[in-house]
């Protein structure tokens, strides 16, 4: 662990262990952020919130669906699946299960403009879940035996969440009209035609565009 990266854990730390000693009452409250920026470039910003002993930690890349090449959509919100998919270091379908077995739960989240990833965990976990997000922003491993099934994954979730749902299909058509000639026209989830099309090459690609923006917290 570099030494920003130490301060960010330390610092974090710290703040958890003054909300388990009760320095903070549980009333809702201004957080004032601490922001500074590692050596490698990534900005972080620190919120304290005294009310648990606990730690979340998001990652935020700045890239989302309306950054996505034309005839691509989708691809942000595939990634978003593909991260799980595990390094040399943690397998397949483990990060989550790493994150679960210490008490924790993680989840992420894909926008027109942004993708996020999350761990909640006790204090004492937080270089654990550092350690291991790190590790899948430098080292995720995309070959067709994950990719191929992953893809039918997110078609299934198109005919579950927009398909089957009129609210869905009319709000996409709504912002189809609203913004013509423009992404944030194009559903985050994606167009099902061009989403059958995603390749391991555009998950390859898109990784790389994805983690040369990233804002973590």
């Amino acid at each position: 662990m570099d030494d920003g990266a130490r301060r960010l854990r330390n610092w974090l730390l710290g703040a958890a262990a003054l909300g388990a000693a009760g320095a903070a009452p549980a009333a809702a409250q201004v957080f004032h952020p601490e922001t500074f920026s590692l050596a490698n470039g990534l900005q972080v910003v620190v919120v304290a919130n005294h009310r648990a002993p606990i730690v979340s930690q998001m990652v935020w890349y700045r890239i989302g669906a309306a950054d996505e090449v034309q005839g691509k959509s989708g691809i942000a919100h595939f990634l978003e699946h593909l991260m799980f998919k595990g390094t040399p270091n943690v397998a397949p379908g483990e990060f989550s299960k790493i994150v679960a077995r210490n008490g924790g739960r993680d989840n992420a989240f894909t926008g027109h403009d942004y993708t996020g990833y999350f761990q909640n965990v006790a204090r004492e976990r937080l270089e654990l879940v550092m350690k291991i997000e790190a590790d899948r922003m430098a080292n995720l491993v995309l070959t067709d035996a994950v990719v191929d099934p992953e893809r039918e994954v997110i078609l299934e979730e198109r005919r579950q969440v927009v398909d089957n749902n009129p609210r869905s299909r009319l709000s996409e058509q709504m912002y189809a009209a609203l913004y013509l000639n423009h992404p944030y026209g194009r559903p985050v989830i994606g167009w099902e035609h061009e989403m059958r099309g995603l390749t391991t090459a555009d998950a390859l690609a898109w990784y790389h565009a994805t983690t040369r923006r990233t804002t973590p917290c």
